[in-house]
């Protein structure tokens, strides 16, 4: 039996051991993980990272009104205070832990940079720390069809904040900015790494990277983040050298060989 197959037997939300198509059936590994989810149906293998999926048709009435529900509580959290979901938890259902995948986050990497998950909010939780480790911002990540909107987070201005990818190391040099948390965490294997959270940069972030003597702005493929490179060079040339990397995928979606490649042209 295929995998797909396999993935809608289950019922809605639920996962299943399995082998790996790719690695080989009836090697007895259960390497591979197959999932049903609302919008798609899913597999990922923790061994060679083989991670086919399909998306579904129109979702049911009954996950209609789920979505809604989802919906409703985000447009109820509105804070200016920063703090996380109070269900947040270091336990990441399946997923939530395939959209991390997907973006080649593995469970080290989630682990290290304090990432988890909010039940009632159905979202994977994305925490940002001071210098102080004390929290300053989060957003919380849409992982259903239809979930609005796609990022969650405070509503309040983030002047001075920046993420900052763990195992950023104080004696380098040049730094490596991104428009996304995830991004930042994997480019960080390249050089010191920060996410804007956006596509914009205020004074006091381009005054904290003026400590380095070159930034390297890498944004998202798409136009806009071409437009926001160019407009952020124009910022950060008056404090530091510049260089930006442009790339027609987001830098999360490359190997590491590819990112480091890339950062050290």
């Amino acid at each position: 039996m295929e995998w797909l197959d396999i993935a809608k037997e289950l019922p809605v939300g639920q996962t299943i051991r399995s082998d790996c198509p790719q690695c080989g059936w009836n090697t007895n590994t259960n390497a591979a993980i197959i999932n049903h989810s609302a919008k798609s149906y899913s597999l990922y293998c923790n061994a060679c990272n083989y991670n086919p999926f399909e998306i579904k048709g129109k979702l049911t009435l009954q996950e209609l009104a789920h979505i809604k529900q989802l919906n409703d509580k985000a447009a109820d959290w509105s804070t200016k205070s920063v703090q996380l979901p109070k269900d947040t938890t270091e336990e990441i259902p399946i997923k939530g832990r395939l959209w991390l995948y997907s973006n080649g986050i593995t469970e080290s990497m989630w682990k290290e940079n304090n990432i988890g998950y909010s039940p009632s909010l159905e979202r994977v939780i994305l925490p940002v720390y001071d210098d102080r480790a004390t929290i300053c911002w989060y957003q919380g990540r849409a992982i259903n069809t239809g979930q609005r909107p796609k990022y969650l987070q405070p509503k309040r201005e983030r002047e001075t904040i920046l993420f900052t990818a763990k195992h950023n190391r104080p004696e380098q040099t040049c730094a490596i900015i991104t428009e996304d948390i995830l991004s930042a965490i994997r480019v960080n294997t390249a050089g010191n790494s920060y996410a804007l959270m956006g596509t914009k940069i205020t004074t006091a972030q381009s005054a904290y990277l003026s400590k380095y003597d070159q930034v390297i702005i890498w944004l998202d493929g798409d136009k806009a983040g071409r437009r926001a490179a160019t407009s952020i060079a124009k910022s950060l040339a008056l404090v530091t050298k510049v260089r930006i990397l442009r790339t027609d995928l987001d830098p999360k979606k490359l190997s590491n060989i590819e990112i480091c490649k890339l950062v050290n042209i």
